[in-house]
């Protein structure tokens, strides 16, 4: 008969139940800074010099990078939530070794381990 040790990356069922509960405020966050944002979208002008539509035109695009980065993230919650729901939460996609606690605990919804994360960003450039 093996006996299997406990791996000190693994998680517990109560700090899996805080990540979730962490994971859930994160997302009712980033919910209401994005319906914070579409409020924010401002109504064209009637009349304006070139300079008031250049800063009207950067305010836009700055909104719209940031509502697209709140879906990113809303999305990213999600799927660690499924995760989680799934039993495979804190396991890396690549390797799928365990993600180490402290990256956890720093990124709630970290898809990669360290390493595989920089070998994706590596490849990206």
């Amino acid at each position: 008969m093996v006996i299997k040790k406990a791996n000190k990356e693994s998680l517990t069922a109560a700090e899996l139940k805080e990540i979730k509960k962490h994971l859930l405020e994160m997302k009712e966050d980033a919910a209401a800074r994005l319906k914070d944002k579409k409020n924010m979208d401002m109504p064209e002008a009637e009349v304006g010099d070139p300079i008031d539509d250049a800063s009207k035109s950067l305010d836009k695009e700055i909104l719209f990078e940031l509502s697209g980065n709140a879906h990113n993230t809303i999305e990213q919650i999600e799927a660690a939530l499924r995760k989680i729901d799934k039993g495979i939460y804190g396991t890396c996609e690549y390797c799928r070794q365990p993600i180490p606690k402290k990256r956890i605990k720093a990124l709630p919804f970290a898809r990669y381990c360290v390493n595989c994360q920089h070998s994706t960003e590596k490849h990206r450039e």
